[in-house]
């Protein structure tokens, strides 16, 4: 989604809820009007009329506790955000435990951060509560906390407890807490009065009420009721289908459906035998942070029915399931460095080979993150900028002077950048291969637009090397139209089975193709001239087509024009032949690199070609990059 649109989106939710919020306001008004009317009249029968600026006073101070309420609030939660409203509910931070089941959910929300590509979030617990409930907070990365109950962590297991933060990860995904926030605070100035009023009637930590206490905060409930009223139906009237879409990020973060459906069937049993209810008076303001909002009548609910959200996830409406407590019998460590004593760290100094080893795994964590948030970005325009990135030389000014104005109007286009930059060397052609695929199913006038793009690009420093253009022919070829036929049993005659037998048209063609090709195979980029193993590479692979000879050398390097006509004539040879060129083209390549070891442009270069000629890739080539299930 392009950041304008995504800004356009964010304030017509805000300007719907405002709006509301002012209907609701305008009824409290009237109503509570009315009533005060009413009992006047009931208690003074006989008088005429009502007093002076009676109607005025009574808006008045109904505008300046609501209003007031919700600027006083709207402040505190600008200030202090997430954890402001992690500490209103009592909640505790958890750095650096010793318990088993607080460590079990920092390393849960880590995984889940990465899963989902998502800032990690400070996590506290809700130690005073024994229901099964999570919420997430904050305006945005710099203040945004998770916090738990004791509930869950005691009554979920791990999968279970992937799923309740997954979901919860999954409104962060959404952008949903901004929104909650702006309704936080309209609640509270809608409820003020009559959440005093039931802080004032609620138990202290030893269970003792003072009656003169229960009396005042019993005015001052029956008082507010309509105003929590009227923040109950604010809740409940913003879209429910906010937790529909978290429950599927969830599913998609974890590849699970039984551990937060498992969850969602505990807090259905919890809802039948306990109420699920939290113990904080203020637990409904919140209600519509919750993973599930207990004890409301439906018509109230800013959540759906529990066996409807079952059935989304599970397929089918399962029976609740009891929650009992959770044995743990095997505590998890905490690997990062950040949780060791700085004191235990000074007195025990790595070794190198530790250090490189620590250094080599931070590296790998850093790549995960990276491929995991560009995974996450699902905007058209940021795939494009993605594989963009990918073809560039990112430590080339000019071309990422051009890229930054492609990307103006883009949220967080330098994290992009930076995550491609982050991204392993043998990690970058997956990658293009993976983005490229979701562009072509985009419609053919973006795919040309991206095509020029990248030609505008690769040009911008006013020379395009033979690699580049092998990167930009390798974008046209993915995005043409051609992709959509079967490349692999093209119908061909007049060929043979080997490449010894090929003729001379087709010779001609893989010639100045190899000869492109040898211009950076298996040398790096920069080399100069055609000695040492380039030669010995393209004489290699003539040789395997049956042209010998200690004279053979590389034709003069074909120019675009001529690339073209060659790589259209290798893209016409039999499904068996163009696997046998590409198979020579590596295994040569391996026996001319040092220690047998393909560098990384070498294994770029011949992959791309591989795509370009619809070729499988050799198993050899194919062990140069990570299987598609690794990250790294």
């Amino acid at each position: 989604m392009q950041f304008r649109q995504h800004q356009r989106e964010a304030h017509i939710r805000t300007a719907r809820l405002l709006g509301l919020f002012s209907l609701l306001l305008a009824g409290l008004v009237i109503t509570i009007n009315l009533l005060l009317a009413l009992l006047y009249k009931v208690l003074l029968p006989f008088s005429l009329g009502f007093p002076a600026l009676f109607f005025e006073t009574n808006t008045g101070l109904i505008l300046l506790f609501v209003l007031g309420g919700c600027l006083v609030e709207s402040h505190r939660l600008r200030e202090g955000g997430g954890p402001r409203v992690a500490h209103w509910l009592g909640g505790r931070e958890v750095r650096d435990p010793d318990d088993a089941t607080e460590r079990r959910l920092l390393n849960v929300v880590d995984e889940m951060a990465l899963a989902s590509g998502q800032p990690v979030p400070r996590v506290y617990v809700l130690h005073r509560e024994d229901a099964i409930n999570a919420f997430v907070a904050g305006w945005g990365p710099q203040d945004l906390v998770l916090c738990v109950t004791r509930g869950a962590l005691e009554r979920l297991t791990r999968a279970e407890l992937q799923g309740l933060v997954a979901h919860e990860f999954g409104h962060i995904k959404e952008d949903d807490l901004p929104l909650s926030m702006r309704v936080l605070s309209l609640v509270w100035g809608l409820s003020l009065v009559h959440g005093y009023g039931q802080t004032l009637m609620a138990p202290d930590d030893k269970g003792h009420v003072s009656a003169p206490a229960w009396l005042i905060g019993l005015v001052f409930t029956i008082t507010g009721w309509l105003g929590w009223m009227a923040g109950r139906l604010l809740q409940a009237a913003v879209s429910r289908q906010r937790e529909f879409l978290a429950d599927a990020s969830a599913i998609q973060f974890t590849r699970a459906r039984d551990g937060l459906g498992n969850v969602l069937r505990k807090l259905w049993h919890d809802q039948q035998i306990l109420a699920g209810r939290m113990r904080h008076p203020a637990a409904g303001m919140v209600s519509y942070l919750l993973l599930h909002e207990p004890g409301s009548a439906s018509c109230l609910s800013s959540h759906p029915r529990l066996s409807e959200r079952i059935r989304r996830v599970c397929g089918t409406v399962l029976p609740p399931m009891p929650a009992p407590l959770v044995r743990i019998d095997k505590v998890e460590p905490r690997h990062s460095p950040e949780s060791l004593p700085p004191a235990v760290a000074a007195a025990a100094p790595l070794s190198p080979h530790a250090q490189a080893q620590q250094a080599r795994q931070a590296q790998q964590a850093a790549a995960r993150e990276a491929l995991s948030r560009l995974r996450g970005r699902v905007g058209p325009t940021e795939h494009r900028l993605i594989t963009l990135a990918l073809m560039m030389n990112i430590h080339n000014d000019k071309e990422r002077a051009l890229w930054q104005h492609m990307a103006e109007g883009v949220h967080d286009a330098q994290r992009i950048l930076d995550d491609v930059a982050t991204l392993p060397a043998n990690r970058r052609v997956p990658e293009f291969e993976h983005q490229t695929a979701l562009i072509a199913r985009q419609p053919i006038e973006q795919r040309r637009a991206l095509v020029e793009s990248a030609r505008n690009l690769l040009r911008a420093d006013g020379r395009v090397s033979p690699r580049e253009r092998l990167w930009w022919l390798a974008l046209r070829h993915r995005l043409s139209e051609q992709q959509s036929r079967q490349a692999y049993m093209r119908p061909t005659t007049g060929q043979g089975q080997d490449l010894h037998q090929l003729g001379p048209e087709e010779l001609a063609c893989i010639v100045p193709l190899t000869s492109y090709l040898a211009r950076f195979i298996p040398l790096e980029e920069g080399a100069d001239g055609w000695a040492g193993a380039s030669l010995a590479w393209f004489k290699g692979v003539m040789g395997r087509c049956g042209q010998a000879g200690d004279d053979t050398r590389p034709a003069t390097p074909p120019d675009a024009d001529a690339l073209v006509h060659a790589l259209a004539g290798v893209q016409e040879l039999s499904w068996m032949l163009r696997p046998l060129l590409l198979k020579a083209w590596v295994e040569e390549a391996v026996n001319h690199s040092p220690q047998g070891v393909l560098s990384d442009a070498s294994a770029d270069a011949l992959r791309l070609a591989g795509g370009l000629i619809d070729a499988p890739l050799p198993p050899m080539l194919e062990a140069h990059y990570p299987k598609p299930e690794t990250a790294v």
